[in-house]
C-alpha cells in the first residue's frame, strides 16, 4: 500500500514521514500516486549551502562532493546539519495513473517542497556545479507523492529565475497574511475610536 505523504518510501527509521527520516527509497518505479521528475536543477537553500561552503572553506569540489555524499546516503537532499534541503526544477517523466496532482509527461515544474522529503537521485555526478553556489545544475530523478506541491513552470521562463522566485515562494504568501491582518486590527481599532 502507499502512503499518499510518503511512508512507503522510509527506509529509516520505520515508521516516521518522509522528512525525519534518516533515509528515503529513490526507486524510479512509480507507485500509481506519484510522480518521477527528471531533474534539472536544484536549489539548496541558503543556511545548508552556507554551512557546507563555511565547512570546506569554499572549496567547492569539497562542497560538491559532500552534497553527492548526503543524497547518495539518504535518498534525498538533507543537510544532516542543519537539516534542511532546498528545491528543485525538472521535468515530468512518468505521472501515476491515480497521481491527484494533475501533472503529465513533459511539464516542466518546480517542486514546492522540501527537498528533505523528496526522494532523489543524481545520475551525473553533479559535473556542471562548481560547488559554488546554490543553483546547482544536473541531471537525475525525484518522486513526488500524492500530498507534495508542485508548480507547472511557462515554457519561456527562465529555470534561475524559477527557483529564485519559488524557492521562498511561502513568503509572499505569510507576508500578505500578517499585513492583511495587521490593516484589519488597525482598522477594527480605528472603527472602535469614533
Amino acid at each position: 500500500m502507499t502512503s499518499p505523504v510518503g511512508l512507503h518510501r522510509v527506509v529509516e527509521p520505520v515508521g516516521v514521514l518522509p522528512q525525519a527520516a534518516w533515509r528515503l527509497s529513490a526507486d524510479p518505479e512509480i507507485a500509481p500516486n506519484e510522480v518521477r521528475i527528471r531533474v534539472q536543477r536544484l536549489n539548496l537553500d541558503a543556511a545548508s549551502y552556507r554551512q557546507l561552503s563555511e565547512k570546506h572553506g569554499g572549496d567547492g569540489e569539497k562542497v560538491r562532493a559532500e552534497v553527492l555524499e548526503i543524497i547518495a546516503t539518504r535518498g534525498k537532499m538533507q543537510n544532516p546539519v542543519t537539516g534542511s534541503g532546498g528545491m528543485l526544477i525538472g521535468t515530468v517523466e512518468e505521472a501515476g495513473r491515480r497521481s491527484p496532482l494533475g501533472l503529465k509527461a513533459g511539464d516542466r515544474v518546480a517542486t514546492l517542497v522540501s527537498l528533505t522529503l523528496t526522494p532523489l537521485v543524481i545520475l551525473d555526478g553533479l559535473a556542471r556545479w562548481d560547488g559554488r553556489s546554490e543553483q546547482v545544475p544536473c541531471d537525475g530523478y525525484a518522486i513526488l507523492f500524492a500530498r507534495s506541491i508542485a508548480a507547472v513552470l511557462p515554457a519561456d521562463e527562465d529555470p534561475q529565475l524559477s527557483l529564485a522566485v519559488l524557492d521562498v515562494c511561502g513568503a509572499p504568501a505569510l507576508t500578505s497574511r500578517v499585513v492583511s491582518g495587521y490593516v484589519a486590527q488597525r482598522e477594527r481599532a480605528g472603527d472602535a475610536g469614533r
